[in-house]
C-alpha cells in the first residue's frame, strides 16, 4: 500500500492517493485533482473509490471534474463515493452531475458514513473515525459545527490514517494511534493557537507533531501558504 499526497494547502486544495496493488483510492478531491492524477500518470479507470473527509470547498471542488472525465473516457465500472452522513455539499455535486447528463456509462454509488463504520473493499478495510471540525470565515471566525470524518486504510498488515481537517479530539487520537503512517492536519500557525481554535478548527504544527507521535510515522498536511 502506497500513499501519495498530490497536493495539500489549506484553503486551496487537498488530494491524496492510496494505491493497493493495481487499484487506486482518492482521499479528498480538491481543485486540481484531475490535473494532478493525470500528471502522475494514474489510470483513472482503476480508481475504485473516492473518500471525502468533509464538504469544504478545498476538499471537494475537484469532484465534479473527476466525474466529468469519467464520462469522457466512457468509464464502465462503478465509482464508489464515501462521505460523512448528511454532507450536503457532496450530495449536491453528485446530484448536479446526474441532472446535467443522462449519457454517462458508469454507475455512481454513494455511501454516507459516520464514526464507527467500517468499509470492506476486497482485501482492503477502511475504518471511519469521527473528527471535530467547524466552519470558519475571515481570520478564523468560527461559525458552526460541520460533519467531518477521518479514514484509516488497512491492507496486508499495514495501516494509513488520514485526518482530514480536525481539531483535537478523541476520534483523532484513536485514528492515529498505532498507525504505520498518519497524515495530519497542521493548519494553524503558532501565533494563531487558542484553545478554542485547536479544539474546533485545526491543529497547529506543534500539536500535529505531538499527535503524530502516536503513529510510527507521520506527515503534516493542510499547511498554510507562505
Amino acid at each position: 500500500m502506497n500513499t501519495t499526497v498530490l497536493y495539500s494547502q489549506a484553503g486551496i486544495a487537498t488530494q491524496i492517493v492510496i494505491s493497493v496493488e493495481e487499484d487506486y483510492f482518492i482521499v479528498d478531491a480538491g481543485d486540481g485533482t484531475l490535473r494532478d492524477l493525470l500528471h502522475e500518470k494514474i489510470d483513472l479507470r482503476k480508481i475504485k473509490g473516492i473518500f471525502l473527509t468533509h464538504g469544504h470547498y478545498d476538499h471537494i471542488a475537484g469532484l465534479y471534474a473527476l466525474l466529468g472525465y469519467f464520462r469522457i473516457i466512457e468509464r464502465k465500472y462503478p465509482i464508489n463515493i464515501y462521505f460523512p452522513k448528511g454532507c450536503k455539499e457532496a450530495q449536491q455535486i453528485i446530484f448536479a452531475f446526474k441532472e446535467s447528463y443522462n449519457d454517462f456509462s458508469f454507475k455512481i454509488q454513494t455511501h454516507e458514513v459516520k464514526g464507527g463504520d467500517e468499509v470492506k473493499i476486497e482485501d482492503l478495510k477502511v475504518k471511519i473515525y469521527q473528527m471535530r471540525h467547524y466552519a470558519a470565515v475571515g481570520v478564523n471566525r468560527i461559525l458552526h459545527s460541520d460533519l467531518a470524518v477521518g479514514y484509516r486504510f488497512i491492507y496486508g498488515g499495514e495501516s494509513v490514517a488520514i485526518s482530514g481537517d480536525t481539531g483535537i479530539c478523541s476520534g483523532l487520537r484513536n485514528l492515529v494511534e498505532g498507525a504505520d503512517l498518519a497524515l495530519i492536519d497542521s493548519t494553524l500557525n503558532k501565533d494563531e493557537e487558542t484553545d478554542e481554535l485547536l479544539e474546533k478548527l485545526h491543529l497547529s504544527k506543534e500539536k500535529a507533531e505531538e499527535i503524530g507521535k502516536l503513529a510510527k510515522k507521520y506527515i503534516l498536511i493542510h499547511r498554510q501558504c507562505k
